[in-house]
C-alpha cells in the first residue's frame, strides 16, 4: 500500500472519530444542563414541600451526575483536540507524499550564511531538507533537530546506533504520530523551559526552614482548636489572634513565594503533555535498539513524577482565586503548603529533570528522521565506514522527486581526492554537488539517504557554493568568498577531516586570475586530510588531473544542441566537458 493511500485512510478515520465524538460531546452538554437543572429543582421544590429529603437526594444525585459528565465532556474535548491535530498531521503527510510540498515548520529562524554548509545544501529555509523532515512538535524538540542538522555525528559507531533506532522507530506510525500530535499540543512557549530551570536551580528558601515545616503543620490544628474553643466557649479572640499569625508568617515570605510562583505558574499544561509524552515513550514496545531502551528507563518515573508536577502547580495557580487566597491561606496557608510540595518535588527530581526533557527532545529528532525512512521506503540506510573513501550508487536529491530525477553513480577517495567537474550553464553541476552534500549530511545523522548505496566516512562538510556580500558589515562579494576560503583552510589545517564542496569559486576577479587562484588553491587542499569537489566553467582547470593523475580526476556533464533545441541528460561522465550553451540561450531567448 502507497504512503498516500495509508494517509488517506488515516484521515478518513479521523474525520469520522471527530464526527461521532462531536455528537458525545453534544450529549454530555446536555446531560450537564439536565444534572443542573434536577439540583436546582432539587433545592427549590426542597423548601417549597416542608423540607422533604427526598428533594435532597435528587440534588445529590444532580450534582454526581453534572461532576460526571463535566469531566466525560473534558476528556471527550481533549479526544477531539488530538485527533483534529492527528487529521492535519496526515493532511499534511499526504501534500507530502502526492505534490512533493511540505507544509511543516521550515526552520527559517536557523538560515545563517556562515555557516559550514546549511545555506549552500538548503538545509533550513522553504523547501529544505529541515522542512522535509520535521516532525517535531515541541519547541526544543525543534531546536535540537536543527542542532543535529547543523553538527551531525563524525562517530561511525554512534551513526550505526542511531540507524538502529530509526530502523524500529520506522514502521511504528501510529507511535510516531502520537508522538508528534502531543508535542504540538504542548504548545510550548520559548520561555517555558527557561523558566522551568531556573526554577530548578533556585536555592531553597522554605524546605530547610525548620519553622515553616513546624507552622505548616501546627497552624492548621490551632486553627481547629481555636475555632472548637469558640463553638464551646464563645471566644473568639484566640481564633483571630491565629489568622493574623498566618498572615503575619506569609506577609513575611510573600515576595520570596512570588518568585517562585512567577517562574512555575500556568506551567501545567505543558507538563502534563511532557508527561503525556514520556508515557508514550516509556509503553513504547522497543526490543532491539539499545539507545531507545535506554530513553524508555529514563522515561520510567518521568511521566508519574512530571504529572505530579502538573498537578501541584495547577494548585499553586488556584491561589488567583479570591475564595482561595482569603479563606485557605488564613485557616491552612495555602502558599506555603504548595510552596513547601513544590520544593519537595524539586529536592528529589531536580537532578533527573534534564534528562527527562532530553527524552522528549531526542524521541522527536529520531521520530523526524524515522518518518522520513517511512516516507521515503525505497531510500537506504548508508553504510559508515573508517576509511576515506566515498562511493554512492544511483545518488539523487532528496527534495527532488522521484518522477523529475536523475540519479547518477560516484566515487571519490580511491582513485582520487579531488574531484573537477565541468559542465555547460544548467547541466546539472551545482545540482550533483547538492546532492552528495545533503546526502552525506543525512548519512550523518544516522538517517537514510536518496541512493541505491552509500558507503561514506563521518567527516567535516565544508562548502563554498552561494556566497553573499553584505552592505552592512562593508564586505564585498570576493572579500566574502575569500573570507570563506580562509576558514576552510584553517580548520584543514587543525588536521580535522573535511569533505569540501566548492562552486565556481573566484567569480569576483578575472578570468586569468581566476583560473591561476582556483589551480593554487585545489594543489593546497592537497596538501591535506580532505576530500573534495569543484564544479567550474574554468576547463582549464581540467589539465591538473595530467600533474596531479593520483589525486585528481576530470567528470563533467554535457548538453547538446539538437534542431535548435538544448537538450541535457544530467548524467555525470568522465572527462573535460566540450559542450558550451551560453551564446545559444541569450540568442534564444533574444538577449542578443
Amino acid at each position: 500500500m502507497s504512503r498516500a493511500t495509508i494517509y488517506q485512510q488515516r484521515i478518513n478515520d479521523f474525520r469520522e472519530m471527530m464526527n461521532k465524538e462531536k455528537q458525545r460531546t453534544a450529549m454530555l452538554s446536555w446531560a450537564r444542563l439536565i444534572s443542573f437543572l434536577a439540583v436546582v429543582a432539587g433545592v427549590v421544590f426542597f423548601f417549597r414541600n416542608g423540607w422533604n429529603a427526598v428533594w435532597l437526594l435528587i440534588s445529590a444525585a444532580g450534582i454526581v451526575a453534572f461532576l460526571l459528565s463535566l469531566v466525560q465532556y473534558n476528556k471527550s474535548l481533549n479526544k477531539l483536540q488530538l485527533w483534529k491535530t492527528l487529521l492535519s498531521l496526515n493532511e499534511k503527510e499526504l501534500l507530502q507524499a502526492t505534490t512533493w510540498e511540505s507544509a511543516f515548520e521550515n526552520g527559517q529562524e536557523f538560515v545563517d550564511d556562515k555557516h559550514d554548509y546549511s545555506s549552500d545544501l538548503d538545509i533550513f529555509g522553504p523547501a529544505s531538507i529541515f522542512q522535509f523532515i520535521n516532525r517535531t512538535g515541541t519547541l526544543s524538540g525543534k531546536h535540537k533537530l536543527a542542532a543535529v542538522l547543523r553538527s551531525p555525528f563524525r562517530e561511525v559507531a554512534a551513526i550505526r546506533d542511531t540507524q538502529e533506532a530509526l530502523k524500529e522507530m520506522t514502521p511504528e506510525l501510529e507511535f510516531r504520530q502520537q508522538l508528534t500530535a502531543n508535542a504540538i499540543l504542548a504548545q510550548e512557549d520559548a520561555s517555558d523551559r527557561k523558566e522551568i530551570n531556573l526554577w530548578l536551580n533556585m536555592p531553597f528558601d522554605f524546605l530547610h526552614n525548620r519553622f515553616l515545616r513546624v507552622w505548616r503543620w501546627l497552624s492548621p490544628l490551632l486553627v481547629l482548636l481555636t475555632l472548637a474553643a469558640y463553638i464551646t466557649t464563645g471566644h473568639y479572640y484566640p481564633f483571630i489572634g491565629i489568622i493574623i499569625l498566618n498572615w503575619i508568617v506569609l506577609g513575611s515570605i510573600q515576595k520570596k513565594i512570588m518568585v517562585q510562583y512567577n517562574l512555575i505558574s500556568h506551567k501545567e499544561k505543558i507538563l502534563e503533555k511532557f508527561s503525556v509524552l514520556l508515557h508514550l515513550v516509556k509503553n513504547a514496545s522497543f526490543k532491539t535498539s539499545v539507545l531507545l531502551r535506554q530513553q524508555q528507563e529514563t522515561a520510567r518515573e518521568a511521566d508519574v513524577a512530571l504529572h505530579q508536577l502538573s498537578r501541584i502547580g495547577a494548585a499553586f495557580d488556584q491561589r488567583l482565586n479570591l475564595l482561595v487566597a482569603v479563606v485557605l491561606n488564613s485557616l491552612m496557608l495555602y502558599d506555603l503548603q504548595c510552596i513547601l510540595r513544590l520544593e519537595g518535588w524539586k529536592a528529589a527530581h531536580k537532578a533527573h529533570a534534564d534528562s527527562w526533557f532530553g527524552v522528549i527532545e531526542q524521541l522527536e529528532v529520531w521520530n523526524s528522521f524515522a518518518t522520513f525512512a517511512y516516507n521515503y521506503p525505497d531510500y537506504v540506510f548508508p553504510e559508515p565506514q573508517e576509511d576515506v573513501v566515498l562511493e554512492a550508487t544511483a545518488l539523487g536529491h532528496p527534495l527532488i522527486p522521484d518522477t523529475a530525477s536523475v540519479k547518477n553513480n560516484g566515487s571519490i577517495g580511491r582513485q582520487a581526492n579531488f574531484l573537477i567537474i565541468t559542465g555547460s550553464n544548467m547541466s546539472g553541476k551545482s545540482t550533483f554537488l547538492r546532492s552528495v552534500g545533503a546526502n552525506l549530511l543525512l548519512a550523518m545523522c544516522g538517517a537514510p539517504v536518496c541512493a541505491a548505496r552509500f558507503v561514506f566516512p563521518p567527516m567535516r562538510i565544508m562548502t563554498s557554493m552561494r556566497i553573499k556580500d553584505s552592505i552592512a558589515s562593508h564586505t564585498s562579494y570576493f572579500q566574502a568568498e575569500l573570507l570563506r576560503l580562509q576558514h576552510i583552510i584553517m580548520q584543514l589545517k587543525t588536521g580535522e577531516r573535511v569533505f569540501i564542496l566548492l562552486d565556481e569559486i573566484l567569480k569576483g576577479t578575472n578570468s586569468e586570475d581566476k583560473l591561476s587562484g582556483s589551480r593554487s588553491l585545489i594543489e593546497h587542499f592537497l596538501q591535506y586530510n580532505c576530500l573534495g569537489m569543484i564544479a567550474t566553467h574554468d576547463l582549464e582547470l581540467g589539465h591538473l588531473e595530467d600533474r596531479y593523475p593520483a589525486r585528481i580526476k576530470n567528470y563533467c556533464f554535457e548538453s547538446t544542441i539538437q534542431n535548435d533545441h538544448l537538450y541535457f541528460d544530467y548524467r555525470i561522465r568522465e572527462g573535460i566537458a566540450r559542450n558550451k550553451n551560453a551564446t545559444f540561450l541569450m540568442k534564444q531567448m533574444q538577449i542578443i
